[in-house]
């Protein structure tokens, strides 16, 4: 379709599309032909990204590199294509933004998406040799993607020298090119060199080689009185990602993560401060746009939990002011402002909650919880690799599920509640029965990577499991004597797997089990009645439901299976006709991104990162009580049989108890 670009390395950049999909089509130059080691390179980024699926490194097919022969030629074009991803780099990024430096969470979030796509590449034996902000791109879900591995190194193979008599003899970024790659000598911990320089130039907004951080004569690189606002500890481990010699960088990925987990969890467990007035922005060396000049530094909004060691979905990331954000990243980080009146209709009902119980015991952020049909069993799931079972009415700590190895991000129960599934970053689908909550076992390596959302149909015949890539699983839950079917499913694998538009945040069946529903990037419907029993291949298409404008975070259905509700980071809930699947009604008045719902009977709660619950007449569809009081953002509540309300959210991990929003009457 058109010329991209013909400064990128050996080749020619295009875009072109697949019938209607756009890609990426690289063209290596005619002049490089004939020469065996620039050949090698453009070859081997299709190889090494064909055996990469993460949403974190381009799609390669592996028939990617390809040879087309022009008309009248005895020389080959050699072609590689790809997918296109649809972002900026993060060096257009930052221009985007005004070129202010990034927060210490948009830090932490970065350097933990960057650090899982280095674990994979590193566990295919390469590494990348040439990581720098032109080379990392931003999708719009918030998913950080490393690009061009034309330079990427086989560890096993002798390290490339001098390409003939070409002028490149090594790969080198100036600022961002470790000393012993400079001499031709790469290892695995340079790309850890590389991503320190690259997260140092987002946490400054200056180039490496600005004379204000990097002294030539005395080769001295200052940089930390240029971000005052991270914390010391993030500091000191930037520094030793770019330690001169390799062997005083972290040896491994694993060990990157651990040591990003251990300065979130001492970030979580310090006294709370008095709120401190934001330091200043340091000045740019890179000529903002004149119309970015006056801008506001972006605002993070990155949830606390992401900022630790989870293996990285999907998801998730605070642009504010540009870019659509991830469902976490939207909800977590919480709204500064105080909460606002939706409007001033007449009879909504202003109702203020005070704090009854607060239950302590998860040391990092809670990502989901589950209430029993007991009325007092509560059970939540952390960053903490925990799921935790409480009894409310003691005010007591049940029961410790320890099996998880990372982040527990979603939770679900049979229909009969004798089984709880949980899955998260892991990968892993993890069983336990209730209500001791013994482990019955578990399917490893259910999605290839982190998994964000499970759920089971009404009458117990499907487990649904989503991950940060769109990839849905549709697995036989109970066999045909009503037992649990974990050995065919570990054994045989998922019945179905559909592929939706981007991450997946939520995943709900309809009452009758026609349809599941998916919400994330996208809404879409899977009908479940087009499953043809003798061909797990044919899937049907999904029926995609257009109006919200950014990510869904949660799906309800109302109780008579014909309305389904969605809430939405752009602020809104909407009702659709589940069975004419169209839009039915807009509900405003959240004045922050709406995190989850509740149906209960003819009203909707909604609960929004502002710190409110509304609650919705859902046949005049007008808010008729606006839930006031609590202390911080609500991800996730529920409901008690006495009427008080049950929260997590927030920067601690802490369950709330709140009393005074009494049940709305029919």
């Amino acid at each position: 379709m058109r010329l991209i670009s013909s400064q990128s390395g050996f080749g020619r950049v295009y875009e072109a599309y697949e019938r209607n999909v756009p890609k990426i089509l690289k063209v290596l130059k005619e002049s490089y032909n004939h020469h065996d080691k620039v050949l090698e390179l453009f070859q081997r980024e299709a190889q090494v990204l064909s055996q990469l699926s993460h949403p974190g490194v381009p799609h390669v097919d592996a028939d990617g590199y390809f040879q087309y022969f022009p008309k009248n030629s005895a020389q080959p074009c050699h072609c590689l294509v790809m997918e296109k991803i649809d972002g900026p780099n993060l060096k257009q990024w930052m221009v985007q933004q005004g070129n202010h430096p990034i927060s210490e969470k948009q830090a932490m979030l970065w350097l933990t998406q960057l650090t899982d796509v280095l674990h994979l590449v590193h566990r295919h034996h390469y590494f990348h040799r040439d990581i720098k902000p032109e080379n990392i791109m931003l999708r719009s879900s918030g998913q950080l993607v490393l690009v061009d591995f034309g330079a990427a190194r086989e560890m096993t193979q002798t390290y490339m020298g001098d390409l003939d008599n070409s002028n490149i003899t090594t790969v080198s970024s100036a600022g961002y090119t470790p000393p012993e790659q400079e001499q031709g000598q790469a290892v695995p911990q340079s790309d850890f060199y590389a991503m320190g320089r690259t997260l140092i130039y987002l946490l400054t907004a200056k180039l490496p080689n600005d004379p204000t951080v990097y002294d030539p004569r005395s080769n001295a690189f200052q940089w930390r009185e240029h971000a005052p606002q991270i914390s010391p500890a993030l500091a000191d481990f930037v520094d030793e990602l770019i330690a001169p010699a390799a062997a005083h960088r972290p040896p491994t990925t694993a060990a990157i993560l651990d040591r990003l987990g251990q300065i979130r969890s001492a970030q979580i467990t310090r006294p709370p401060n008095l709120p401190q007035p934001a330091p200043p922005w340091p000045q740019t060396t890179l000529n903002p746009p004149e119309s970015a000049t006056h801008m506001e530094p972006v605002q993070s909004f990155l949830p606390p939990w992401l900022d630790g060691r989870p293996w990285l979905l999907a998801g998730l990331t605070g642009l504010a002011l540009a870019l659509p954000l991830t469902w976490y990243a939207l909800s977590r980080g919480g709204s500064t402002g105080q909460p606002s009146p939706v409007t001033q209709r007449v009879g909504l009902q202003q109702v203020t909650v005070t704090p009854t119980l607060t239950l302590a015991g998860h040391t990092q952020d809670i990502s989901d919880l589950l209430l029993l049909r007991d009325g007092k069993t509560l059970v939540t799931a952390s960053s903490d690799a925990t799921v935790r079972l409480w009894d409310l009415e003691a005010g007591t700590l049940m029961q410790t599920l320890t099996q998880s190895k990372n982040v527990v991000k979603s939770l679900t129960t049979t229909t009969d509640q004798a089984v709880l599934i949980s899955t998260g970053d892991d990968r892993a689908l993890r069983f336990w029965a209730l209500p001791a909550g013994e482990p019955l076992g578990q399917i490893d390596n259910a999605h290839s990577i982190p998994a964000t959302a499970v759920e089971v149909s009404t009458n117990n015949r499907w487990l649904a499991s989503g991950d940060g890539d769109g990839t849905i699983h549709l697995w036989p839950l109970i066999t045909a004597n009503g037992g649990l079917n974990l050995a065919t499913m570990a054994e045989a694998g998922p019945s179905y797997t559909f592929k939706a538009e981007g991450t997946i945040n939520d995943l709900l069946f309809s009452r009758d089990n026609r349809w599941l529903v998916s919400g994330g990037a996208t809404l879409q419907l899977w009908d479940l009645s087009m499953l043809d029993p003798a061909n797990s291949a044919l899937v049907p298409d999904p029926i995609t439901l257009e109006g919200h404008t950014s990510f869904v975070n949660r799906i309800a259905i109302s109780d008579d299976n014909q309305t389904l509700i969605t809430a939405s980071a752009d602020k809104t809930v909407r009702l659709w006709n589940l069975t004419t699947q169209t839009s039915q009604a807009v509900l405003e008045g959240h004045q922050s991104y709406v995190n989850t719902l509740r149906v209960d009977g003819p009203y909707l709660w909604s609960a929004d990162a502002n710190k409110v619950i509304l609650v919705w007449d859902l046949q005049q569809r007008a808010p008729v009580r606006q839930v006031n009081g609590f202390v911080t953002d609500i991800w996730r509540f529920t409901v008690l049989p006495n009427g008080h309300l049950v929260t997590i959210g927030g920067k601690q991990p802490l369950v709330r108890v709140w009393q005074g929003a009494e049940p709305m009457e029919p």
